[in-house]
This record gives C-alpha cells, sequence and structure tokens, in this order.
C-alpha cells in the first residue's frame, strides 16, 4: 500500500493528475490508521488459568481453562490468542477472544469476563511455565497486526507414563517358603485356604476356623503370612551411566533418551508392585532426590511419588560418586525382589549394585542402550560398546542377576513381558 501510495504520488505530478493526490493520501493513511487502531485498542486483561488434573502423565491431555477479564475502561476487539509452552515453539492451538465489555456499574461481571478451554498434551515429564498468555489483535483490513503478552506463567507438574504391566513369575522367599510376587486376595481363592498350624504370635484374626474345625487344631491363613512384601527399586541417576547424555554441564540440565526410559520403566513397576500390596522402596546410585517414602501404605502415595519422579534429574558423577561409597552396604537387601534400571554403569555403580542383593534375592537388571548408539542395521556401532554390554552382563549374572538388555525404544510392557518369561521359565527348570 505505501508503494503503491508513492507511485501514485509521482504519477500525480508527472502527468498532470491532480486526482492521483488523493489516491495517493488514501493509500497512505489507511496502513497507518490500521496501525493506530490496533496500538489504541491495547486490552488491559487479568488471566486465571486452571489445569484439570493439575498433575498430567507425559502424553495424556490435560483441560486448561482461561478466565480473561477485561480490566479497561473501553470494550476490547475480537482477537486471536494462544498460550506459550515451552515444546511448541508457536504455542497451543489458536482461540478466538470474544468482545467483552469494560469493568463499569453498567455493565454485569460476566459481560466483562471471557472463558476459554484447550486441551494441553505435554510430550515429556518435567514441571512447565505455561504461559504468558498472547493476544493478537488484527485490523479489520488486514493491514496492521500487534501481539500483546498479559499475566503470567503458571507451573504444571508432568509426571512420567506409567504403563500397565502384566503379573511376572517373581518370588520372594518367606518363613513359609516361597511365596508369587503378585499375590491373588480375592475371596473364594483356592490359594487362600492354604493353611498351616498356628504358631505363637500369629493374629487370631489370620485363623481360618473351618480348617482348624476340620483338623482339630487352630490353623491359620498361609497366605497372609506375606500380606506385605517387601521390594527395592534402584535407579541409576549418575550421567555418567548414559552413552547419550547430553546437556550444558553450567547450567546442569542433561538430557538422555535412555533415562527417560528408565525414569518411566522405574514409576511403571513401582506402581505396579504397590498395587499388588508390595512395599516398595527406591535407592539411587546419585546424590539422592527423591525424599518421599514409597514404602508406606497411604492410597495418595502414588501420586505424590510420581509427582517427584517429573523432577528427577542426571547428576555429575563427580557429584555423585560420595553417595555411592556412603551406600555400599552389603547385606542390606529386603529378602525380596530387587529391580535395577541403568544405562552403561560404570565399575563402581556395578559394584554398588551388586552389593545391594543378599543370597537368595531375585534380582533383575534391565540395561538400557541408546537408540542413537545403534546404527540403521540394528548392530552396535562398535566392538568397544559390545565388549563392555558383555563384561557387564557376565559380571551380573556371575552374581546372580536376571540380565534384560533393552533399548530406550522398547515398549515396558513388552519388555516387563521378557521379565515374566524368564522367571517363569527359571521356576520349571528349578
Amino acid at each position: 500500500m505505501l508503494v503503491a501510495s508513492a507511485i501514485a504520488f509521482i504519477a500525480a505530478y508527472a502527468l498532470g493528475f491532480r486526482q492521483l493526490l488523493y489516491v495517493a493520501v488514501a493509500l497512505a493513511a489507511l496502513p497507518l490508521i490500521a496501525l493506530a487502531m490496533v496500538r489504541m485498542h491495547r486490552p488491559t486483561l487479568s488471566v486465571t488459568r486452571s489445569f484439570s488434573p493439575h498433575v498430567v502423565e507425559a502424553g495424556s491431555a490435560a483441560t486448561v481453562s482461561l478466565l480473561v477479564h477485561n480490566l479497561g475502561a473501553s470494550r476490547t476487539m475480537r482477537a486471536t490468542c494462544w498460550d506459550e509452552v515451552p515444546w511448541v515453539e508457536s504455542g497451543t492451538s489458536a482461540l478466538e477472544l470474544p468482545v467483552t465489555q469494560p469493568r463499569s456499574p453498567r455493565f454485569s461481571r460476566r459481560s466483562s469476563t471471557a472463558r476459554l478451554v484447550y486441551d494441553l498434551r505435554p510430550p515429556r515429564r518435567g514441571i512447565f511455565p505455561i504461559g504468558p498468555f498472547v493476544v493478537q489483535l488484527d485490523d479489520a483490513f488486514g493491514f496492521a497486526t500487534m501481539t500483546y503478552r498479559v499475566g503470567v506463567t503458571q507451573d504444571v507438574i508432568v509426571t512420567p507414563e506409567v504403563v500397565v504391566l502384566a503379573e511376572t513369575g517373581l518370588s520372594v522367599s518367606a518363613g513359609d517358603g516361597e511365596s508369587r510376587l503378585v499375590q491373588r486376595r480375592s475371596s473364594g481363592d483356592d490359594d487362600d485356604s492354604m493353611t498351616r498350624e498356628y504358631r505363637t504370635g500369629d493374629a487370631m484374626r489370620r485363623v481360618h476356623w473351618r480348617a482348624s474345625a476340620r483338623h482339630g487344631d487352630l490353623m491359620v491363613r498361609q497366605e497372609e503370612q506375606r500380606s506385605f512384601p517387601a521390594a527395592r527399586l534402584i535407579l541409576d541417576t549418575r550421567g555418567i551411566g548414559y552413552e547419550d547424555l547430553s546437556g550444558d554441564e553450567r547450567t546442569g540440565e542433561f538430557d538422555s533418551d535412555s533415562f527417560e526410559w528408565a525414569v518411566r520403566m522405574l514409576a511403571s513397576v513401582a506402581v505396579h508392585l504397590r498395587r499388588f500390596g508390595f512395599l516398595v522402596t527406591v535407592e539411587e546410585s546419585g546424590s539422592p532426590q527423591l525424599e518421599i517414602d514409597i514404602s508406606r501404605r497411604h492410597h495418595r502415595l502414588d501420586e505424590e511419588f510420581l509427582a517427584e519422579l517429573a523432577e528427577l534429574r542426571l547428576t555429575l558423577s563427580s557429584d555423585s560418586a560420595p553417595n555411592l561409597s556412603g551406600s555400599m552396604e552389603k547385606g542390606r537387601g529386603s529378602n525380596g525382589p530387587i529391580v535395577a534400571i541403568v544405562g552403561a554403569p560404570d565399575g563402581q555403580t556395578l559394584e554398588w549394585m551388586i552389593s545391594q542383593r543378599r543370597p537368595g534375592d531375585v534380582a533383575v537388571a534391565f540395561l538400557v542402550q541408546a537408540v542413537s548408539a545403534i546404527d540403521s542395521d540394528g548392530r552396535s556401532p562398535g566392538v568397544r560398546e559390545s565388549s563392555s554390554l558383555a563384561a557387564t552382563t557376565t559380571r551380573l549374572v556371575n552374581a546372580g542377576w536376571l540380565v534384560i538388555p533393552v533399548r530406550s525404544d522398547d515398549d515396558h510392557a513388552a519388555v516387563w513381558e521378557a521379565v515374566v518369561f524368564e522367571t517363569g521359565r527359571s521356576r520349571v527348570t528349578d
């Protein structure tokens, strides 16, 4: 429009057509007037944002409700708006902000407020700032566009994805023999009728009266002797243990697809075992970050634990090494199964893992290999990495561990099925 105005202005004098001067002025005035209009109609807004649910699982959707209040003395223009999010450069999908009346006694509060709703789908775990709210004003002719940021950011907690896992054939040792990792508690189950003789210290509520009448002596349910078996989970949080580690050492922010896979597996296994009655404890190879004790029985404990996992980060080896030396206490086992999720552990981490297992404990180790370390043919890029993985596997197997090598793009449920198969096969062999 401005170029056309300049051409018309020159032509008006060159050709002697005064009428072209009016055209030139109109062509120049329209964009300037449009620019002035969008600047003069800058809105004065406040934004209230709420999430449902407030804690979101990675990959799932949350509903975000926005209440936009007009605090200005004039009504707002119809505009396009969206929320800025850290994982999409252009922000969320654009919404239409309707015209709202000014905040004054002449208009009701409803007329000065607009309610907007959109779905938020975070792709990964973490605590992310949502916002600020962005308003884009356009004039009627599309000559001018201005963007305004309104309000402040608000954090949303994104927990790791929890995958539903199958029952396993793992077992734990108990005073009455061997009991399954996943125990059935439904009434009427044949396992519930398995009884033994009453022993001093047994609770009277465990007495099986029908079996007692049949045997002539007090009998108690054998199943209930392991009502709350224990399990331990080990996670390698040292950056040195993951080959695909990337990030800035100055900021302390590191990324690793292998570590993200490990965190999702940790969350899935912890929730899975707790739902089947296990008292679960978590050990970190690096400096402790998880403060919550998930070995307690509490119905909201899973949510709190997953919220802590949203903030779990890799640590530098130099920071985490002292914690390793202080944790190498042999015989700290739980007399139950141990599940370790690691990448490519160094010698110190490996020895620490092995020291956590007591004789007779069932121990499973997932060794996570980065996809970036595998070429297009699915083969390892070098002999050095293969020999290191083989040496780690051999060391763990010789120490009594079941080793499951995985890739960072493997399905968690399918990997857990491998545990079901291998432990089931070992039980048949025994």
